[in-house]
């Protein structure tokens, strides 16, 4: 029988990226992330925003329910809001709001909610201070805002502006939903550096529209010299035993291990799952 010498129930659970539980999520406490990019479709750019963000909010309680990457264009990122909209009460577009000709996102965004585009004086002060900064530094000539840096001030009107204490591009939030009905439905627009969403993320969305959620439970078995087509049975038996828990395998192949992940919301049943897998699939006694 396939075996390991090591079993890992993790209580971490902002370690493992944990799957969405089997049938349709609540949009009530879920995330949808729209990563926005011609570099990213390229494959030029690897989308670690996506990535880093979807632990973040997993963490916080609102599991991701899907990721879509779109190009610099009109047409398809206005398509995505809706489609995220729809979907979730969390939905974060990501890219696109720089100085240069490709950024077209706020654009898109005025287009998707039916918001004209303002000049935001809280957005442009930013600006502003970060270019006085900046002269002060001998970086610029000028105190004066390019016309390139105005365009992050030109923003889709109602925004609640989130500081950006690493770059020009202040972040953004819409709320979106009808709140006569309950819908507390909210749009976030980041910038697409990191470092930048990161921060805009950490120190100002997650506290304010994520606080008071509760992460999923993971526990994870690592079989060594496994091989995955043993586990179909079992995972199958859990499946019905424990629809309630997300089951997922994942080979590891330079470690020649195999990675059992179990995660739901109640965790007795995830603990209850992993016992009843130790059933079928033991693990061997270390020597």
């Amino acid at each position: 029988m396939a075996g390991s010498r090591v079993a890992r129930h993790c209580s971490r659970v902002g370690r493992y990226p944990a799957a969405m539980p089997p049938g349709p999520p609540d949009p009530r406490a879920s995330t949808v992330i729209v990563a926005v990019g011609d570099e990213l479709l390229g494959g030029f750019t690897l989308d670690t925003n996506s990535h880093w963000l979807a632990q973040q909010v997993r963490e916080a309680g609102w599991p991701v329910r899907r990721i879509e990457v779109v190009a610099d264009r009109d047409e398809d990122i206005v398509a995505a809001i809706h489609r995220a909209v729809a979907d979730a009460w969390r939905v974060f577009v990501c890219g696109g709001v720089g100085p240069t000709t490709d950024d077209r996102t706020l654009a898109a965004v005025s287009h998707a909610l039916g918001r004209p585009i303002v000049e935001d004086p809280e957005a442009l002060a930013h600006i502003q201070g970060i270019v006085a900064r900046m002269r002060a530094a001998g970086w610029v000539e000028t105190t004066e805002v390019s016309a390139p840096n105005m365009r992050m001030a030109q923003v889709p009107a109602g925004a609640v502006v989130l500081r950006n204490r690493r770059g020009m591009a202040s972040g953004l939030a819409y709320p979106v939903g009808q709140p006569e009905a309950g819908e507390d439905r909210w749009l976030f627009v980041t910038p697409g550096i990191p470092r930048e969403m990161q921060a805009i993320v950490a120190e100002e969305i997650l506290p304010r529209w994520f606080a008071g959620g509760s992460a999923p439970t993971v526990r994870q078995l690592d079989y060594a010299f496994a091989i995955e087509a043993q586990f179909f049975e079992p995972m199958q038996v859990l499946e019905e035993e424990f629809p309630d828990v997300s089951v997922g395998s994942y080979p590891q192949t330079e470690t020649r291990r195999l990675v059992i992940r179990l995660s739901g919301a109640d965790a007795s049943r995830v603990e209850a799952a992993v016992a009843r897998l130790l059933e079928m699939r033991p693990l061997p006694p270390a020597d």
